[in-house]
């Protein structure tokens, strides 16, 4: 992968979480993203949220696509299928 991908991977991978931190702090009683998440783990909703979370990653993705930025538009693509993965994880275990 060159150097421009991987910027596409952590794009894709730190975005969702600065989406949870917003949605946590704006919009849960619960201003501490962490206790939220031992929360979310405790009632067993952490692959739910994780997957709303990854939302932003398909506003982003449609951005680089239409900036012509391919090779960072395929990095957050590499690194959504990689949630994925989390997240199949999560529901099966």
């Amino acid at each position: 992968m060159k150097n421009i991908s991987l910027k596409g991977v952590f794009i894709g991978l730190i975005a969702p979480f600065f989406a949870f931190v917003v949605y946590v702090a704006y919009f849960t009683e619960n201003p501490d993203p962490f206790n939220m998440m031992r929360e979310l783990i405790l009632i067993d909703r952490l692959s739910h949220v994780i997957s709303l979370s990854l939302l932003i990653n398909l506003l982003i993705f449609f951005m680089k696509i239409q900036l012509k930025k391919d090779l960072q538009a395929r990095g957050i693509l590499f690194s959504t299928i990689l949630y994925g993965v989390i997240i199949l994880y999560l529901k099966i275990f």
